[in-house]
């Protein structure tokens, strides 16, 4: 029995302190403080991770063009190589059909990039650790289209965008309907991935329209097929985007990096049309090394973690019940 108390004690003991240091991170994150100490406190949720809280400390900035936007306007950007015509083709028609202005961005061909170029942008050695393979060009050239778009988009004086890769297929009279709500509630996301892969555990924000609701995700999920960005977002991708460490829908999604609230729209309203891929164009170079392997296993815990913790603090800061209980708390109606 005196065991058992103990390690009851013990974990009870752990329990509490673990709250009192993602408390003591979280704070420092609201009241933006800055003292060594608070810096300190701010880590120690992180200390089992192996001492590094961001995937991204050795990136190299890039200046990104500021131009005033006008309230609400939004674009469309459809990413399409230029050799990738039955794409374009299927497409089209559902994206005029939106209403918005468009625009075709030529998206980046992978398979003309050369090795050294893309030795020039990438961080191969971190890309091994997290993903235990090298990049294949096509995944490369993905990513450059998106970053891309979002620079055409903070070029422009829209303050938002919808941005498509070619194998989209969606109702756009149902897209329609769902970005309208998503506008006016625009204060609760940065990012929403509109064509998603993988469950997510999705835990419900707010109500949209048509029995789908804005969502928060506790795990993985991946795909940039389709997602509405706003600007604010669209600059900090593009101040961490070198060297690409990681595939772009992996990137992204990880919203603790960026200080942005990524979120999506369930049940899901954009899939893929496509079975066969123009990205996959080579097998996967896999690595085996053990080094390489531990390395996997750390980042892919860091990433788990950092997901579940970011999102549901997400969750409680923007969800409809919980606001309205901390509005009534302070007195409002």
């Amino acid at each position: 029995m005196k065991r058992i108390g103990t390690l009851t004690y013990v974990t009870y003991y752990l329990l509490i302190l673990a709250v009192v240091m993602i408390g003591a991170h979280w704070l420092r994150g609201l009241l933006n403080l800055a003292s060594y100490g608070e810096k300190f406190l701010s880590y120690l949720p992180f200390i089992p991770l192996f001492w590094e809280t961001r995937l991204f400390r050795n990136s190299r900035n890039l200046p990104v063009k500021f131009r005033k936007f006008s309230s609400g306007k939004i674009t469309v950007y459809l990413l399409n190589m230029d050799r990738a015509t039955a794409r374009l083709a299927k497409v089209m028609p559902m994206i005029s059909r939106l209403g918005f202005q468009w625009e075709r961005i030529s998206a980046i061909d992978g398979d003309l990039l050369s090795k050294e170029y893309i030795k020039s942008i990438a961080d191969l050695e971190s890309y091994k650790k997290y993903f235990r393979m090298l990049p294949e060009v096509g995944t490369i050239g993905c990513s450059l289209s998106h970053e891309k778009a979002w620079r055409k988009f903070l070029e422009s004086n829209n303050e938002f965008a919808i941005i498509f890769e070619d194998d989209a297929y969606f109702d756009p009279q149902e897209l329609l309907e769902i970005i309208q709500p998503l506008i006016k509630k625009k204060e609760l996301w940065d990012i929403v991935g509109l064509e998603l892969n993988h469950h997510g555990h999705p835990i419900k924000i707010t109500p949209l329209v048509n029995g789908r609701f804005l969502v928060a995700y506790l795990s993985n999920v991946k795909h940039a097929g389709c997602y509405l960005i706003n600007r604010f977002a669209a600059h900090k991708l593009l101040e961490k985007f070198y060297p690409i460490k990681m595939p772009v829908d992996h990137y992204y999604t990880a919203s603790w990096e960026f200080n942005f609230k990524f979120a999506g729209v369930e049940p899901r309203i954009v899939r893929q049309k496509f079975k066969y891929s123009q990205i996959k164009t080579s097998q996967n170079v896999r690595v085996t090394s053990l080094a390489v392997f531990m390395a996997n296993i750390i980042y892919n815990a860091k990433r788990a973690l950092l997901q579940t913790i970011c999102s549901f603090y997400y969750f409680l800061l923007t969800c409809d019940t919980i606001s309205s209980i901390v509005g009534n708390c302070n007195g409002k109606k």
